[in-house]
């Protein structure tokens, strides 16, 4: 995955039910070829995947380098723990309601003129800004924070 020339996945696609699951495979793939461009594969929201799968940046990052397959990746996260419905739904609505309650986080979202964003005060959520600013389309209103990934 060459980050310097394509954005990763949205962080609202998702793998096993997992959302951002997908965006950190792409930004370690990213990572590991030397092409992660302005990315941060190992901080940032990742952690948050990393630790639903009790595992940190350095064991993701030996599953991605050892499995082709977005696939196959899961499934050896899923033999470290495999999540419950529960937890995955805990975790999915953390990240898509980020920056709930995170002031530097909402100091960042609402620094949204960088990128040629003014007049777009529905973005609330960090996943919908990460989207418009690598060119994808979030609806007016944008997309409420949510637990399922089926939104």
């Amino acid at each position: 995955m060459d980050l310097t020339k394509h954005s990763p996945r949205s962080p609202w696609e998702t793998l096993g039910g997992v959302y951002m699951l997908p965006r950190s495979i792409d930004k370690m793939r990213g990572f590991l070829t030397g092409t992660v461009g302005d990315y941060r594969s190992h901080v940032g929201m990742s952690p948050m995947v990393f630790t639903l799968f009790a595992t940190d940046a350095k064991g993701f990052e030996q599953i991605v380098r050892t499995h082709a397959s977005d696939q196959g990746v899961l499934s050896a996260l899923a033999a470290i723990h495999d999540p419950s419905s529960g937890e995955i739904a805990a975790c999915n609505l953390a990240m898509s309601g980020w920056p709930d309650g995170d002031t530097q986080g909402a100091d960042w979202l609402h620094e949204s003129q960088w990128i040629g964003l003014r007049g777009r005060t529905d973005i609330v959520t960090g996943f919908d800004l990460m989207d418009l600013d690598e060119g994808r389309v979030v609806p007016v209103g944008g997309r409420p924070p949510s637990a399922s990934a089926t939104s």
